[in-house]
């Protein structure tokens, strides 16, 4: 193979790809089969159902061994549960990673770890983007949140390695993120470059120790974070030589992948650009650069790495390594093609019934009453009208699992639950275009109870009428839909459940405390001033 040739087929081989559609489209093609890339990440977008999405897999799968790749592609996805959810809408979902956190039951989180890894291979995805290792200890933070364990690192790591060590006996490979920690943010790196401002002391205090427990349970890759740590570097985490070099591989020996989040967040691309970014975080010691959604992109970084190399800017060897370092972790976890053959051929689908079992299971032991008055438990023979008010403000959130809008969802599941009530929903700011807030308040007076779900988006007139009818006679619950923060908003309520996310089984779990079901969860974050940490409501 001549020089530049080889230096394409390892760049081809430290890319991940994302692409467009249900089934293997030209673009994907070309890259698998011409430009050697051995790595797919796959996105809702990919996805319709279990069979197509197991029939993408194998598709893909086979480009590559067609095309003489000697290793399967690593098919990765972000399946972290809860609200980022991948799987197809057939497939049972799982309560995410705060939920879970509430239930302190690291041997839950292992067992949902597990069935994740088995429902992935079964649809031939053998890589999670999970577990995430964030210590979510700033409140407003816009992009962990309810994706994070919680605010102690101590938690963070006890859960993660739990949910690690699931992925890995359900049959897949898990890549913890985001290197070094994401946790204390108020800036998504999705829309600028993001920076923490503490120095290496507390970093190892901190944000560090969930990636160090994992690392040494065995962790097989690491995602980059694209936030600077000022006291280390003016370079965002992923582009970071004393980061991923003189930390992750020479403080705490890491030996496993290094792989970027995705170069086209605007964190790295209206910054360096996606095409040096590719370069400069394989200079610092990245092993797969990941570009997720344009093809032009993808291929401006493939020719940025090999024109890098031949201007001598990127060591050969570097990439070599990279190349190899990805290359052994196919060897060992996935094996040739012979041997992967047995990879395709799982099938758990006659387990479905079971999970769905522990879906229901783990969604109980995870909501949380915050604040609960006497008035509940209710009979659910003696409620005969619910009303049910939910904010729309801003575009509809889908919640994962589920095709209806969040209140839509919330009112379906209301209805599933209590098949004998009336159910009267209330989208705001919508209905004030029709009602005026005092008749609107006469109107919801004549329920038995009032549902109001707030979701983190709340506009201030949907806030302000929420607590207005708190003065009502009637019990009232409020529905944290999202984040447990929002308690923040309505302290004072008599009745607070916190849910952690806007998906089915947790409004499913929520409505059936109000009758009595359980809600055993407990607080995994503090909500200062106004909940403790472990808290929970008797």
């Amino acid at each position: 193979m001549h020089e530049t040739e080889q230096w394409r087929f390892w760049a081809g081989q430290v890319l991940m790809a994302g692409f467009h559609g249900t089934e293997p489209n030209r673009a994907i093609r070309d890259l698998i089969q011409s430009h050697h890339v051995g790595n797919i990440i796959l996105f809702s977008r990919n996805v319709a159902d279990a069979r197509q999405l197991q029939s993408l897999t194998a598709g893909l799968q086979e480009l590559a061994r067609e095309a003489g790749q000697q290793w399967p592609l690593l098919i990765a996805t972000d399946q972290e549960n809860g609200m980022v959810r991948r799987l197809p809408p057939d497939i049972p979902g799982l309560p995410g990673n705060m939920a879970l956190a509430a239930t302190g039951d690291p041997a839950l989180v292992q067992e949902v770890g597990m069935v994740t890894g088995q429902l992935l291979r079964a649809v031939g995805i053998n890589m999670d983007l999970a577990p995430v290792l964030d210590v979510n200890n700033n409140p407003d933070n816009p992009v962990i949140g309810v994706r994070s364990y919680g605010d102690r690192p101590d938690r963070v790591a006890r859960f993660g390695s739990a949910m690690l060590r699931g992925l890995e006996a359900g049959g897949v490979l898990a890549c913890g993120k985001h290197f070094p920690g994401h946790g204390d943010t108020v800036v998504d790196s999705h829309r600028a470059l993001p920076e923490i401002p503490h120095d290496w002391e507390r970093l190892q205090q901190v944000e560090l120790p969930p990636f160090i427990h994992a690392m040494r349970d065995g962790l097989d890759a690491v995602m980059t974070a694209h936030i600077v740590f000022r006291a280390v570097d003016s370079r965002p985490a992923t582009l970071s030589e004393p980061i991923l070099t003189g930390w992750l591989r020479d403080i705490f020996g890491f030996n496993g992948v290094i792989l970027t989040d995705c170069l086209e967040m605007d964190a790295i691309q209206k910054t360096v650009g996606v095409a040096q970014g590719a370069v400069d975080a394989l200079k610092a010691g990245a092993d797969i650069v990941l570009v997720s959604h344009s093809r032009h992109q993808q291929l401006a970084a493939l020719n940025a790495i090999v024109a890098a190399v031949a201007l001598g800017e990127l060591p050969p060897s570097r990439l070599q390594e990279a190349a190899h370092r990805v290359q052994t972790l196919k060897s060992r976890r996935l094996g040739d093609w012979n041997s992967y053959r047995a990879f395709l051929e799982y099938e758990p689908w006659q387990d479905l019934t079971a999970k769905a079992a522990l879906q229901k299971r783990a969604s109980s032991l995870a909501v949380t009453w915050l604040s609960r008055g006497d008035a509940l438990p209710l009979s659910a023979s003696s409620i005969r009208r619910i009303a049910v008010l939910y904010d729309e403000t801003g575009s509809p959130m889908v919640p994962a699992g589920s095709e209806n809008p969040v209140g839509q969802a919330l009112v379906q599941t209301v209805r599933a639950v209590l098949p004998g009530a009336e159910v009267h929903r209330y989208g705001f700011p919508a209905i004030l275009h029709h009602e005026s807030p005092t008749v609107l308040r006469q109107r919801i007076a004549r329920a038995d109870v009032i549902i109001s779900g707030l979701n983190g988006t709340q506009n201030r007139l949907y806030l302000e009428f929420v607590r207005s009818i708190q003065s009502l006679t009637i019990p009232q619950v409020i529905f944290l839909l999202r984040s447990p923060y929002d308690a923040r908003a309505v302290a004072d309520a008599p009745h607070i459940l916190a849910l952690y996310e806007t998906t089915p089984w947790m409004y499913e779990a929520g409505v059936r405390a109000i009758v009595g079901g359980e809600a055993r969860g407990r607080l995994p974050v503090e909500v200062i001033p106004v909940f403790s940490r472990d808290h929970a409501a008797g």
